[in-house]
């Protein structure tokens, strides 16, 4: 199943390339900049390839659990402190709204293992529901 919560993270924080504070807006976003792994029970970690932190910076997992977290928001407003930019400045860099929430990506992979692992047993050979698996808690 992989890590779904690190997969969405790393495509948000992707979306916002070249538009975190101190980025170079006239260069190529790095299709893979981002790399976001579990560390721990309670943590995820970002490494950035274009801002290299040691250690790298880290997140509460529990944020990343809130469907309306916007972790591009926070990680625009987190790399910006640390940069040395003051609030001003970075709420001045922002060059565009904060990009889509977290939403549910641990129940949209389990509706997608699912779906891709069907038919079940007692299913017709033709069940016509392209999507019938939905998956709103866990």
């Amino acid at each position: 199943m992989g890590d779904p919560l690190a997969e969405r993270v790393m495509h948000l924080l992707h979306l916002g390339s070249g538009h975190y504070p101190g980025d170079d807006k006239e260069r190529v976003p790095d299709p893979e900049r981002f790399l976001v792994y579990r560390v721990s029970d309670t943590e995820h970690a970002i490494m950035d390839r274009e801002d290299r932190r040691d250690p790298e910076i880290t997140i509460p997992t529990s944020s990343l659990l809130n469907p309306k977290f916007c972790v591009e928001g926070w990680y625009h407003k987190h790399v910006g402190q640390l940069r040395g930019y003051s609030p001003q400045d970075i709420s001045k860099m922002r060059a565009r709204p904060p990009g889509p929430a977290m939403g549910t990506p641990l129940g949209q992979r389990v509706a997608q293992l699912l779906q891709e692992n069907g038919p079940y047993e007692k299913d017709s050979e033709s069940y016509p529901h392209q999507l019938r698996f939905e998956c709103l808690r866990l």
